[in-house]
């Protein structure tokens, strides 16, 4: 079993991954994960622990131990060798609700772990946005960089009639120069979400499959996608785990204002006498403020998670608003690049057809130029649009 799930495993580290497949796998081999696993798993076992009663003490001992004879158990009535044992005893709720913050807590971490699980997610499908975007204007930019060549040699062969044909060659090999370098660059974005996923996911991709679907949030109603982040936000749940945190840390501070008993019970041996048996009952008397003060700080601290909450949730909001004005606007000026393709398609159309009548064959290159140009313009506005319901996802807490 165990060589076949490293099989499985390098399997998964040599090859090109979907995206599920790879937030799959994060999530299993996350460090952060892990260690919240570990956490929640001793939060459990303190549950149990704080909700049993302190151990008993066992007290042995003499008294009256004289100077003159000190062995002689005889001397006095008070000589005697004794056993006894001390259990101290709750008068109050403390243990049960004791318990219940520990149990709490541990659903704290069941939220951790859900923030952490969000953002393995985020940061995975970020990975793959930015290298599909990569991939798609390598693919775009290489094919017009072949394309150049053509018109290149068309300026050269022209030179000799066209007295401008020198500075239209200059301007078409820096343009190939440009491109050659976003064609770098984009080679190293492709890498660096690779490394972002080592780091993230803990295993290594070749290359990318795919992308995630399109979500059209700029369509939605803001109303409903701020009922949604306060339904599902991983940050607030947290939040409302911590103020029953704090809540039952109160009530625990109200309980301790009444004091634990300590039973004793001894039974006392003396040698010449009858033996018998003791009994006392203890407790603390509380002269000072101490624990009124306690539950003071107690209810403190609830009120700081109360704030806690409604400043992250007002983050949160404005975040999604923030995000959902720029997502809208995208779309916007998504929708004139895309006009204007149309337009420059009609004129290639045009300048092809005057080409039988002498029309200009370098105007006509020029034009595809202007088409490949605003090619990247709208993937560059595609990124955008799918980072930033990226983003959305995140704030409404997908996983």
């Amino acid at each position: 079993m165990k060589k076949l799930y490293t099989i499985l495993t390098l399997s998964l580290s040599l090859y090109a991954q979907t995206l599920q497949e790879t937030i799959d796998y994060s999530l299993q081999n996350s460090y952060q994960l892990e260690i919240l696993n570990e956490e929640s798993e001793i939060l459990a076992q303190q549950a149990n622990i704080v909700s049993t009663l302190k151990d008993p003490i066992l007290k042995m001992g003499i008294n009256d131990v004289q100077a003159v004879r000190p062995f002689s158990r005889n001397e006095e009535a008070m000589q005697n060798q004794f056993v006894a044992i001390s259990q101290t005893l709750p008068t109050s709720n403390r243990l049960t609700i004791s318990a219940e913050i520990e149990r709490t807590k541990q659903r704290v971490t069941e939220e951790k772990k859900e923030i952490v699980q969000v953002n393995i997610a985020f940061a995975v499908r970020k990975a793959f946005i930015e290298a599909k975007s990569a991939k798609d204007n390598l693919q775009l930019l290489d094919a017009y960089i072949e394309f150049l060549k053509r018109p290149l040699g068309l300026i050269v062969n022209l030179s000799s009639v066209e007295k401008n044909s020198v500075e239209k060659y200059i301007k078409t090999e820096l343009l190939q120069q440009s491109y050659r370098l976003q064609r770098e660059r984009w080679l190293e974005d492709i890498e660096v979400a690779k490394e972002r996923i080592e780091l993230v996911g803990n295993m290594k991709v070749d290359d990318f499959f795919d992308a995630p679907p399109r979500k059209e949030y700029h369509l939605a109603s803001l109303d409903e996608l701020l009922i949604q982040l306060e339904m599902q936000s991983p940050e607030l749940k947290k939040i409302v785990k911590e103020q029953e945190v704090a809540q039952r840390g109160v009530a625990l501070a109200e309980e301790l204002k009444q004091p634990d008993v300590t039973v004793t019970g001894g039974y006392y041996q003396r040698f010449d006498r009858n033996d018998y048996v003791s009994l006392s009952l203890s407790f603390p008397l509380y002269m000072s403020e101490k624990k009124e003060q306690q539950k003071v700080q107690a209810m403190r601290r609830a009120n700081i998670q109360a704030i806690s909450y409604n400043q992250v949730k007002v983050q949160l909001e404005q975040g999604l608003k923030i995000t959902l004005h720029q997502l809208k606007r995208t779309h916007q000026e998504l929708a004139i690049l895309q006009e204007n393709r149309l337009k420059i398609e009609k004129l290639i159309g045009n300048a092809k057809a005057s080409l039988s009548v002498g029309g200009s064959l370098l105007h006509y290159f020029e034009l595809f130029t202007q088409k490949v140009n605003n090619a990247l313009a709208i993937k560059k506005k595609e990124l955008s649009i799918a980072l930033r319901e990226n983003q959305i996802d995140q704030l409404l807490g997908v996983i």
